[in-house]
Order: structure tokens, then C-alpha cells, then sequence
């Protein structure tokens, strides 16, 4: 959830929901849910006790305010969350409370929520990178032999094509796409561990009952990760790689967009780009956010990998830190997928203003566009997925 209006002036509607307190809790509760059925699948409670849990997560009627003071005093929402769901449950059928949360611990609960929140951000992102690579590789191939003047350490270098730096900016996209989608294998995962991350409570039948709320939840069946968290820290790092891979491109048109170079441009939008006191500017709006999300993300990183040196079987401020960082990680994300989409559906490229400067700045042409077929070709056949 966004904490301020900078915050959501940042942040993508779709993925600023997915992490909401209502969806959060609602996440929370699938947890609770999900955890009663499975251990009924195994035998380990009543089916009837189950239903009843269920049947109250379903429709208890959260007071967020109240939660989030009450969390406030344990240091966890997951404490205030529990008695509420307990006592619900009660309300429903006496003595299937005993039930609520079984052999879990906060952090099952927690960590649990998050990818359960995560989930639907990845999945998105996914059908949206998958777009914007599609159309920057079109771009690309369109423009392979469209000479622009290189440059090296700020400074005008030897003539490239646009095709070779839009490759480029597809290519590292679809490098991170594909990097998101083999940590997710591994890092979405169900957490259940209990009290120290043994299922020490659930006896023999611990990993079924894991596999079965894996199941339930669509996420991944692993051994819990309550302290060793490497899996879920390498996915998250992977998602900070696309947000760098976008400011990096930000970086590449803001650049080229200033008048004094004028080869690209986001495409004019209406109301997009002003200026409060110089009416005659249009400011590269989607590259200030895309470079703001990478600024801000690399902070973000640091946090978490810090949060990640864990004390014994449960850490102690590290991972209650990493609660809020994940989902502003997420937001950063939603920033950066913003901005490749619109790039890569409107980027506005400026042939005759590129070979002015090419004939102004340009020093050596070493065959032209011909010289750079084989650095195109080895680009493009790593998008021939996204070119058929």
C-alpha cells in the first residue's frame, strides 16, 4: 500500500490494490483457511471444525484501525488477527476455535501473505513485459539499419543503428522476464514451520499438511524459510533487476529526448509533461517516474538483503522490516512496467534529427549499418520469440 500521495503518484493502480489492507487481510485469512482444510485433509481436525474456520474467515468483518493499533502493541498483525478469527470461529461453534491456526506461527502466517499478494503483481507483470519486449522488437527490426550517432562516457563515439539499442533494451527485458519467472519457482512458496520452522507440532503429517496448503493457495511446496530466506530474496532481487533495466532505458530516452539532441521522445500525451511555471516545456514524465522507481528501489534492496541476516530460528526486526519493504518493492515494479509499456508502444523516433547530429558529431563509419549485422543477428534470435 502506498504510504503517501508521492507514493501513489508512483505506484500502479493494479499492484497499489494487491497489497491494501483489505487484500492483505484477506490474504491473511486465506492463510487461516487453507491451513483448517488441510490439516482436515489429513485427518489431523474435524471436517466440520474446518468448515466452521473457514466459513469465518470468509466473512469476519475486520475493524483495520483496531488491527493495526493492536498489531502495533505485539509487533504483528498476525497476533490481533488470530484472537479476532478465534473468537469468531467461537461465535460459530464452540470448541472448533481450538482449531485456528494450528502448528502455525505469525510468520507462517505473514511471509505466506505477502506471496499470496505478490502472486497476481508477477503474473501481470509478466503479460505485460511480454508485450512491451513484442513491440520494442518489432521496433527494432524496423529500424536495423536506421543509423544514430553512439555514444560513449557522455561523449559522441561511432555511428550504431536504432535497431542494435532498441535489441538491447529488449533483450535485457526479456533476460529479466525470464529470470522472474525461474525464481518464482522456488521463491513463491507457502510458508509453515511453527513455533522454530520444524512443524514440530503436526508430527509425521507436517509436509502433507504443507503440500496440501501449497495446493490450496497456488504457491510453491517448500521447507520453511523462516530464517534462511535466499529463494524469496533472490526473486525480489530479480524484480529490482527489471525496475534498474527500466531506469536504465529512462535514462537512455530522457537523454535523448532533450532538444539539443532531439533523436527520441515519449509520445505526447495529453496533459502529460507540463510545467507549473514554463508552459513551452514538455518534460519526460515517464522517464522522471521509471528513473524515481529505480532510485528508489536500489534503497529498497538494501533494506531487505540487511533485514536478511537472521538471528537464530526467527529473526528480530529483520523480517517484521521486510513486511513493509516487500510491498513497496512491489510498487516500484508496478512503476517500471508503466513505462516499458508505454515506451514500447509509443516511443517516437526521429531519423533526420539523428542523422544531423550524425553529420555534426560523427566520427568514422565503419560500413554502416552492415557492420553491425552480426551483433543484430545474435540479438534478434534471442527475441524470435517475440518476432513470430
Amino acid at each position: 500500500m502506498a504510504s503517501s500521495l508521492a507514493a501513489r503518484m508512483l505506484a500502479r493502480a493494479s499492484f497499489e490494490k494487491a497489497f491494501a489492507p483489505p487484500s492483505f487481510v484477506r490474504a491473511m485469512l486465506a492463510f487461516e483457511s487453507a491451513l483448517a482444510r488441510a490439516q482436515a485433509d489429513e485427518g489431523i481436525i474435524p471436517q466440520r471444525d474446518a468448515e466452521t474456520i473457514a466459513s469465518a474467515c470468509a466473512t469476519i468483518v475486520i475493524d483495520m484501525e483496531a488491527l493495526v493499533a493492536d498489531g502495533k502493541r505485539n509487533a504483528s498483525l498476525a497476533v490481533p488477527l488470530v484472537r479476532l478469527l478465534r473468537d469468531e470461529t467461537a461465535r460459530r461453534r464452540s470448541g472448533a476455535e481450538r482449531h485456528v491456526h494450528l502448528g502455525a506461527t505469525s510468520q507462517d502466517v505473514l511471509d505466506t501473505a505477502t506471496a499470496i499478494c505478490l502472486k497476481p503483481c508477477l503474473e501481470e507483470a509478466d503479460r505485460a513485459l511480454e508485450s512491451a519486449i513484442r513491440m520494442l522488437a518489432v521496433r527494432a527490426l524496423e529500424h536495423r539499419a536506421t543509423p544514430m550517432l553512439g555514444r560513449t562516457l557522455m561523449q559522441p563515439a561511432i555511428p550504431i543503428t536504432v535497431g542494435l539499442k532498441l535489441a538491447r533494451w529488449a533483450c535485457a527485458l526479456a533476460q529479466d522476464r525470464e529470470r522472474i519467472s525461474e525464481a518464482q519457482a522456488d521463491g513463491l512458496a507457502v510458508q509453515l514451520g511453527g513455533p522454530v520452522g520444524a512443524l514440530e507440532t503436526l508430527g509425521a503429517k507436517g509436509p502433507a499438511v504443507r503440500h496440501h496448503l501449497a495446493t490450496h493457495l497456488g504457491l510453491a511446496d517448500r521447507p520453511s524459510w523462516h530464517a534462511h530466506r535466499n529463494a524469496w530474496i533472490d526473486l525480489l532481487d530479480r524484480m529490482a533487476q527489471l525496475a534498474i533495466t527500466a531506469g536504465k532505458i529512462a535514462r537512455d530516452v530522457s537523454i535523448a529526448s532533450q532538444p539539443e539532441i532531439g533523436e527520441m521522445f515519449e509520445a505526447a500525451r495529453e496533459g502529460a509533461g507540463g510545467s507549473s511555471s514554463m508552459p513551452h516545456k514538455r518534460n519526460p514524465a515517464g522517464c522522471a517516474l521509471a528513473l524515481a522507481a529505480a532510485t528508489r528501489i536500489a534503497g529498497l534492496v538494501a533494506s531487505l538483503h540487511s533485514g536478511a541476516i537472521a538471528e537464530n530460528e526467527r529473526a528480530l526486526g529483520g523480517w517484521q522490516a521486510e513486511l513493509a519493504t516487500v510491498p513497496e518493492m512491489a510498487l516500484m515494479l508496478g512503476t517500471s512496467l508503466d513505462f516499458v509499456e508505454t515506451i514500447g508502444a509509443s516511443l517516437v523516433i526521429d531519423p533526420a534529427r539523428m542523422a544531423e547530429n550524425l553529420e555534426r558529431f560523427g566520427e568514422g563509419r565503419p560500413g554502416g549499418a552492415a557492420a553491425f549485422q552480426p551483433a543484430m543477428d545474435e540479438l534478434l534470435a534471442g527475441l524470435a520469440p517475440y518476432l513470430s
